[in-house]
């Protein structure tokens, strides 16, 4: 929305892989989703570079930084292109500008915002991080399930079961206690478990450690949301608990609160955008990592986050959240 604020007369293609389009379509700051696949052929890659190179765009922009990316802006004609200053890179740039560091970070979404301001246009304020509405029949696939479960809005919270990589991944055993942690409160939240289809497994192992426990009200939702479905979803939650993930930040976009852990990633970098949120960190000189190889071999600086600390970070967060209303309704009450 930013580019699009800046530049009302523009309009903007978007280029994006086919799992994420779901993000970009029907987005009022896109007038186009250029959709590929995550790992296209040569022909298919061919056949990309020359749509881009018909269409004669004034600006690219290279949000991204990866090789594919550097090879779609290096081969496609623009009067200005606009990258950040990665070794090797930037030469090919017209404008290139500094990513940040350890010692000197840089937010991502701050990062792509400095993007739009090396063209030269001013973004005033820090937007917030927006994403299309859901379609109507997608949110009545939520309320479907929410009724289906016995689920009322703002009444449950949400555990990020998965995470995209082992390096982000709290751990089987940390996610199962804090299940126990969770079942163990009288009167407690309904607890829905969210990922995609690579954490079934994971999710299924946990639901079955649970049969032992009758009481227990934990849901398995893994897989059962498209992406704007899980953002709607998030919408009728009243927390999101789980790791540095899209997720994550799907949560953070639809205004949740979040109690998240964070592992080889930094806050400073990829933090969730303008949320309420606990952040629990470790600090390990290792951090943050590349998440190619681990110096301890366990993943210490996430796992050694303890279900306990995490359990007793939502305890209060829940508690923040109920005061927040309570004033709120005790000011409509006053006002009236």
């Amino acid at each position: 929305m930013a580019l699009k604020t800046a530049w009302p007369e523009s309009e903007v293609h978007y280029l994006v892989e086919k799992p994420y389009a779901q993000l970009i379509e029907h987005h009022p700051g896109v007038d186009q989703a250029i959709i590929v696949p995550p790992k296209p052929s040569i022909l298919e890659f061919i056949s990309l570079l020359r749509r881009l190179r018909r269409e004669k765009y004034d600006f690219i922009i290279d949000f991204h930084g990866g090789p594919r990316a550097f090879s779609i802006v290096l081969f496609t004609p623009a009067q200005q292109k606009i990258g950040y200053r990665l070794p090797g890179k930037h030469w090919f740039y017209d404008f290139s500008i500094p990513r940040g560091s350890e010692a000197q970070p840089i937010h991502s979404a701050e990062n792509h915002l400095n993007l739009i301001r090396a063209l030269g246009r001013e973004v005033i304020s820090l937007p917030p991080l927006t994403l299309p509405e859901p379609l109507p029949a997608e949110k009545e696939k939520v309320h479907h399930l929410l009724a289906q479960h016995s689920l009322h809005a703002k009444n449950f919270l949400v555990l990020h079961v998965g995470a995209g990589n082992e390096f982000r991944h709290w751990g089987q055993d940390n996610l199962s206690l804090f299940l126990q942690l969770q079942n163990q409160q009288k009167p407690s939240f309904p607890l829905c478990l969210v990922g995609g289809p690579e954490d079934k497994p994971s999710a299924q192992l946990l639901m079955d450690q649970l049969k032992s426990q009758p009481s227990a009200s934990v849901l398995n939702l893994v897989n059962a949301f498209s992406l704007r479905e899980l953002y709607y979803f998030f919408q009728q939650a009243l927390l999101f608990i789980g790791p540095d993930s899209g997720p994550m930040h799907l949560a953070a976009a639809a205004g949740l609160p979040l109690v998240v852990y964070f592992g080889p990633t930094l806050p400073a970098h990829f933090g969730p955008w303008q949320a309420k949120a606990t952040i629990l960190e470790r600090p390990y000189n290792c951090r943050p990592c590349r998440q190619r190889h681990c110096t301890f071999d366990n993943f210490p600086c996430l796992r050694t986050i303890s279900p306990q600390e995490v359990w007793q970070a939502v305890n209060q967060m829940v508690e923040e959240i109920s005061v927040s209303v309570d004033s709120s309704d005790q000011d409509k009450e006053n006002r009236g």
